[in-house]
């Protein structure tokens, strides 16, 4: 006689504690890239403006903002945090097959990695 294996049940109902955390690491991850943004944009340079071309009313900055570099870097230190929050998270999680870790994590933990190198080499 042939033997019956017994049918696994898939407990599962939709998104658990756990996918919906790393759905929020994800998105913050992707909030802390627009901060580093900003900051990195606030601390370039200026240019001189089509309006005020010779600089008559205020001079523009010709150096880099060193305060808003360290906001920058403080800001990729907390994205590589997070994201390897999520990532931990998430390998707690591997039990099937099925289960993935998400590729956007593992993408923020190489660019914030990259920035960090960036930052802490170039200024």
């Amino acid at each position: 006689m042939e033997e019956r294996q017994p049918i696994k049940i898939d407990r599962r109902r939709g998104p658990d504690l756990v996918m919906k955390s790393i759905r929020w690491a994800i998105f913050a991850c992707w909030l802390m890239i627009f901060v580093v943004w900003a900051y990195v944009y606030y601390a370039m340079p200026e240019q001189l403006t089509i309006f005020d071309p010779h600089g008559l009313y205020k001079q523009p900055r010709t150096y880099w903002d060193m305060t808003m570099l360290k906001y920058a870097f403080i800001a990729i230190n907390i994205m590589l945090l997070i994201s390897l929050g999520g990532l931990t998270i998430s390998s707690m999680r591997q039990k099937r097959k099925s289960d993935k870790s998400p590729k956007t994590l593992i993408l923020m933990i190489v660019m914030s990695l990259i920035g960090m190198l960036i930052i802490y080499f170039k200024f």
